[in-house]
């Protein structure tokens, strides 16, 4: 089977959530994926059941964050990768996480930090492989981002902000990298049902009595617990980047999910003041 795959997708975030889900979606479908978590063990499971039938998935020990010139970062892992899996077609830049709360109740640091995860591994990782996707004629680049990288909603400013500059970055790279054969896309999904909720970081100043934000957080959470209602099936979001790996002209962007759709086509068609004024107050 080693020789046989459709193609080799390396998928960043693998041990959880829509990287597991992705992964195990591809390597049903006849790909090679290499999954990276930055804890191996969290991988296992997903390595066992995934290889069940033959081996198409290779767990992979990678913390995003590490500076280059660190042992284990990106500029050093991922040569070796190249040269042992002969070529990755493939990049899906799933890996981040959300920082929540009030801006003013974020530090500079953890704003450092939700940039270096959500913007900065995925710039990394992207131009180590470009020139090896150049090379052959082909290559896809996937960013999974968000509707808050269309539309900001109040007390997710910090994760928003890093969404709207991967949207930023994925539009410039796919016009940069099209005449050579990659195409660089965003999918943009709504409410899934992942961990990714359970998996903020809140900032570290979010609720202090310092701060007047007490009462709009209340109103924030419980309306919230409403919208638990309509998350989705991250399976969605697998099928969805297999179609964009096999789509001969893959689009920039792709929303996924009811309220992401409607979210950004709200934010086209009603003035800046209502819009902001119904997002307000549906949020908090």
């Amino acid at each position: 089977m080693s020789d046989n795959f459709r193609r080799t997708v390396l998928i960043t975030g693998a041990s959880s959530g829509i990287g597991k889900v992705t992964s195990l979606y591809l390597c049903e479908k006849g790909y090679k994926v290499i999954g990276s978590s930055r804890n191996l063990g969290k991988l296992a499971p997903i390595t066992e059941k995934a290889n069940e039938a033959g081996e198409c998935f290779f767990p992979l020990e990678l913390d995003i964050n590490l500076s280059d010139g660190a042992k284990g970062s990106i500029e050093e892992v991922l040569p070796e990768l190249i040269s042992q899996h002969k070529s990755i077609d493939v990049l899906i830049n799933n890996a981040g996480y959300g920082l929540w709360g009030p801006i003013e109740g974020i530090s500079v640091a953890e704003m450092e930090n939700q940039f270096k995860t959500n913007v900065f591994a995925p710039f990394r990782l992207s131009k180590m492989l470009i020139s090896s996707m150049r090379k052959r004629g082909y290559g896809r680049i996937v960013n999974v981002s968000s509707v808050a990288g269309w539309v900001a909603t109040p007390f997710n400013g910090a994760y928003a902000s890093s969404k709207f500059a991967l949207e930023a970055q994925t539009e410039a790279l796919r016009m940069e990298l099209w005449p050579f054969g990659i195409t660089v896309s965003s999918i943009q999904p709504g409410l899934f049902d992942t961990n990714f909720q359970n998996n903020m970081v809140q900032g570290s100043d979010a609720e202090s009595e310092q701060l007047p934000y007490k009462d709009f957080i209340d109103n924030y959470r419980r309306k919230h617990k409403k919208w638990r209602k309509v998350i989705h099936d991250p399976i969605r979001i697998a099928k969805l980047i297999e179609s964009i790996i096999e789509s001969k002209r893959p689009r920039l962007r792709y929303p996924i999910g009811f309220e992401a759709r409607a979210g950004m086509l709200g934010s086209k068609i009603f003035p800046e003041r209502l819009y902001q004024g119904m997002i307000s107050r549906t949020s908090m």
